[in-house]
């Protein structure tokens, strides 16, 4: 197979074999590289976007960029960009190697962008290394987030022994809720039903996200993205249900992958408050008794996650530019970076656009 840019979701479709090769080998690290994540997202969130996914090397490295266009700037990204953690190339190389690649795939074809933006990316030296490594780039990172850790080691009981805080709060929202009515946990797995999906939209109305106005069903393509994924068989993961006297009160989605987990999205009615941190010790509990090493409670510094967590990683946003165009956007980029960096500014913007966890 020979180098190619694939510019059609035609196109993308026939690359299923060769990325289903590479996740076989391991070359997949998390459910957002997926091809079915990559599927639905281009499907449904791909707005004002073509694909631009270059496949090297014969085909041991598939990069799912994007192409967009704005005000001029030909921006690549990686597709699944703002929905998505962990971000990266599908490969079936060394990430130093196969980033090294693609960069001078890009070199080679600085006609057809502007701007590198990568975001919420973990292997930073990689990156920089191989946008070093090619004349006339230049380039700005910055740490973006921390995605909190939950080790999962010995049993549920020996977690809660070194956790007094969480122990006595499982023991405490539990009765709360039981005031209200009988506890029932259930676990389904996608596809799920339209009558379940319908549930979980109502439960979302319900919560503050929908009254502050960033609730994921409230934005279409958003709705329509969440709904592909929910209901895809091919989709791995764990849909947490929080019944109270048979009425869904609350629900996490959690990716699977390997020995990790990823929660990804909690909603709960706002009449129920403790449903999200009781839920969330009900998934604890739950990779105790799998092959789980890790719950990945993935981008955000809520307070919660502190609680639970013993541990982080660190994700990066870098933009690189290779024209006037690209510079001056990426000069843009590094500016607002500053700017976010007064806590007063921050939380005024939150505050403006009504901008918080997507979880």
């Amino acid at each position: 197979m020979s180098d190619q840019v694939i510019r059609s979701y035609e196109s993308f479709v026939e690359l299923k074999s060769r990325w289903a090769a590479i996740e076989t080998g391991g070359g997949v690290k998390t459910p957002f590289q997926s091809f079915a994540w990559v599927d639905q997202w281009l499907r449904h969130r791909a707005s004002g976007a073509e694909p631009f996914i270059l496949v090297v090397d014969d085909g041991a490295i598939i990069a799912p960029f994007g192409l967009w266009e704005t005000y001029g700037v030909k921006t690549i990204r990686l597709l699944g960009s703002e929905d998505s953690d962990y971000l990266g190339l599908v490969t079936s190389l060394p990430v130093e190697k196969a980033w090294h690649r693609v960069a001078a795939k890009l070199s080679a074809d600085t006609k057809a962008w502007d701007l590198l933006h990568l975001h919420s990316v973990l292997d930073r030296e990689a990156i920089l290394s191989a946008l070093m490594n090619q004349k006339g780039f230049g380039f700005y990172d910055r740490p973006y987030e921390q995605c909190p850790l939950i080790g999962i080691t010995q049993s549920w009981e020996h977690f809660l022994s070194g956790r007094k805080k969480i122990r006595l709060g499982m023991g405490r929202w539990a009765r709360r809720l039981e005031e209200i009515g009988s506890i029932d946990v259930e676990v389904v797995s996608p596809p799920i039903s339209d009558t379940l999906l319908i549930e979980l939209i109502e439960v979302e109305q319900a919560s503050w996200k929908w009254q502050s106005g960033n609730a994921a069903f409230k934005d279409p393509s958003l709705a329509d993205f969440l709904r592909g994924v929910l209901q895809d068989p091919r989709t791995e993961g764990k849909l947490f249900l929080c019944r109270l006297s048979n009425k869904l009160a609350g629900f996490n989605l959690v990716f699977t992958a390997g020995d990790r987990w990823y929660y990804y999205w909690s909603v709960f009615g706002k009449e129920y408050p403790h449903v999200g941190s009781y839920l969330l010790g009900r998934v604890v509990e739950a990779a105790h008794s799998s092959s789980c090493e890790h719950v990945d409670l993935l981008r955000g510094n809520e307070d919660y996650k502190s609680v639970w967590a013993d541990g982080s990683k660190t994700v990066y946003e870098i933009v690189c530019y290779s024209s006037s165009r690209g510079r001056v956007a990426a000069m843009t980029y590094s500016l607002r970076w500053k700017m976010a960096q007064s806590r007063l500014l921050h939380d005024l913007r939150n505050r403006v656009m009504q901008i918080g966890d997507r979880r």
